[in-house]
């Protein structure tokens, strides 16, 4: 597991972690994390936003927007979901929501 980069966003600093997939000694890809690092009453917390293949904020929002649409007929309470985490990673990076 490892930081693959930082990037400073107006409510702190988020930074995207790799995580390898492994068993028994097999390696099976790489997921994504976006990792929000803050501090609450003098303790570092994190929070978490699950990017799965994405490597990026920015190409899991462009990815989640179009899933979205697709899911929204099909299976509405995933498609909710979906929306919840994607605005929540929108809040974190400052990008515009819509």
């Amino acid at each position: 597991m490892g930081s693959i980069n930082n990037k400073y966003y107006a409510g702190g600093t988020i930074y995207i972690r790799a995580v390898n997939i492994e068993r028994d000694g097999q390696r099976y890809g790489t997921y994504y994390q976006a990792v929000r690092s803050y501090r609450e009453q003098g303790k570092v917390k994190q929070e978490v936003v699950h990017l799965g293949q994405h490597c990026t904020p920015q190409a899991a929002v462009e990815a989640w927007k179009r899933e979205i649409g697709e899911l929204e007929t099909t299976s509405p309470k995933q498609a909710r979901k979906l929306q919840a985490k994607l605005e929540r990673l929108q809040e974190w990076t400052g990008e515009e929501q819509g």
